[in-house]
């Protein structure tokens, strides 16, 4: 232990100016960042630009940082002097690791807490969100640009590294992984991948710090990087097909109530409601059916809805990928691939629907007075922006929330109302962000003023839910949306 402090207090001697830099940049970003969030009195896009460039540069600086930190005893090679010392492989590893924590991500979250208390907000409430934070920079950033340090010689040797990781990850984005975006995954594959991809990360650093056998090294990782695109293709676009589907299926059991029935409408949709609703992949075309779910209890909502289909006629048989899927007032929407809707779009095919989601329930209702700046169930914080809240929370937004106003009686120059009015906010996932604030525009239909009474309701899971509609015979393009 005594030699990994050595080499840590060595470290920190040759590479503070670098720090000092990083911690610099993290200091403006704290600064300026709030200057312009909605509802700051300061509006310069120069300003805004400057951030967009610091959210480039920082995570720069962490690659840069943790290269210099470990070619400061570089892997590569075997004529470096620090090898004629007696430094233990493991002592070494642990002192790279001290400077990556202490040096790189203590300051991060530090700017990350900060901003969380300037938008007044709990730090206790975000702890969880700022754990997630942590966890993802490290999965996505820490311990890959450690290993790319680790098995090159020179920083322009890890820049060329990083430029063929992010070319090959942009050309899978626009060719391989095209159009999977509305394909549903399986329960818990991220976790999955994200735990094994990490796994093999550490256990190739470990291994090039214990033997300096770098051509091994470099091969294990792109070996690495391969099986993760492969399992990340095959799961997030289904192409592993019928064990994804029945992965799915499981985690979504057939609902067991019997009032609870997805009921396909005799006739086509009137015109005006066969307009595009979804924003569907240039190789797809959307089906929009007249559909209704019926036996839904009172106040209940539908999150996340997904659509898989089965078409047979004779000498053919298709069954699409669980998709993205809109359930609106009598009409369901989801894509169909265009290759496949040219060959059997006007002839008479069976129809098998999977309708699949999350049911949700109104939890407990919370009455708060709205003011100038005010605290909000889930551990937010509102201000009023030109007549409309602007609600902050840290990190994520992970609970759909209904909300009911009703016009205080304050002057306040705006036209009061009897009646109510509704806004609603969607889910917001947690990811990691160099902002932690997530913003919540609070879309009434009119302006409202400070003294009103807000009702905030967020829905609860109450389960998930899978179920089936048979067509006998239906021309999938009489209900293609135009």
């Amino acid at each position: 232990m005594m030699q990994a402090l050595h080499i840590f207090r060595k470290d920190i001697r040759h590479l503070w100016p670098e720090c000092g830099v990083y911690c610099v940049m993290l200091l403006v970003f704290a600064v300026a960042a709030p200057l312009v969030w909605p509802g700051s009195s300061l509006t310069n896009p120069a300003l805004a630009a400057a951030i967009r460039v610091l959210t480039f540069l920082i995570p720069l600086a962490f690659f840069v940082l943790i290269v210099r930190v470990v070619h400061e005893e570089s892997l590569v090679g075997v004529n470096q002097f620090w090898i004629t010392r007696p430094y233990r492989w493991w002592s070494l590893l642990a002192a790279k690791g001290l400077f990556i924590l202490i040096c790189v991500l203590l300051p991060f979250v530090l700017m990350q807490c900060w901003l969380v208390h300037h938008a007044g907000l709990s730090i206790d409430a975000a702890a969880s969100g700022m754990m997630r934070s942590i966890l993802i920079v490290s999965v996505y950033a820490l311990i890959p640009y450690t290993l790319v340090a680790a098995i090159t010689a020179t920083l322009t040797e890890a820049f060329m590294a990083l430029a063929c990781m992010f070319i090959v990850w942009l050309c899978f984005l626009l060719t391989v992984n095209e159009g999977n975006s509305m394909n549903l995954s399986p329960p818990h594959s991220w976790a999955i991948l994200i735990v094994l991809f990490v796994g093999l990360l550490t256990g190739i650093l470990i291994y090039q710090y214990a033997t300096r056998r770098t051509h091994y090294s470099r091969i294990a990782f792109v070996a690495a990087a391969v099986l993760f695109i492969f399992l990340l293709w095959g799961f997030s676009g289904a192409r592993f097909g019928a064990p994804v589907r029945a992965m799915i299926r499981d985690a979504y059991p057939l609902s067991s109530e019997s009032s609870l029935q997805l009921v396909v409408l005799p006739g086509l949709l009137p015109d005006h409601n066969r307009s595009t609703d979804m924003r569907v992949q240039k190789d797809s075309v959307e089906i929009k059916l007249p559909a209704r779910l019926k036996g839904l209890p009172d106040g209940y909502r539908i999150h996340n809805p997904n659509v898989s289909f089965t078409l047979e006629m004779q000498g053919y048989r298709y069954t699409s990928p669980w998709q993205t899927a809109n359930l609106g007032v009598d009409v369901l929407s989801f894509p169909m691939l265009r290759t496949v809707f040219d060959r059997v779009g006007r002839k008479d095919v069976h129809l098998h629907l999977e309708l699949l989601a999350e049911k949700l329930q109104p939890g407990i209702s919370r009455v708060v007075t709205a003011a100038e700046s005010f605290n909000v169930p889930g551990s937010g914080r509102c201000i009023f922006n030109q007549g409309f809240p602007v609600c902050r929370y840290a990190f994520h937004m992970l609970s759909p929330t209904r909300i009911e106003a009703i016009q205080g009686n304050q002057a306040c120059g705006i036209s009061t109302s009897a009646r109510p009015a509704y806004a609603t906010f969607p889910v917001i996932p947690d990811f990691s962000r160099i902002d932690p604030i997530v913003q919540q525009h609070v879309r009434f239909d009119r302006k409202i003023c400070p003294a009103s009474q807000l009702t905030f309701t967020e829905y609860v899971s109450a389960g998930r839910l899978r179920l089936q509609a048979e067509i006998p015979s239906i021309r999938m393009a009489e209900y293609q949306a135009r």
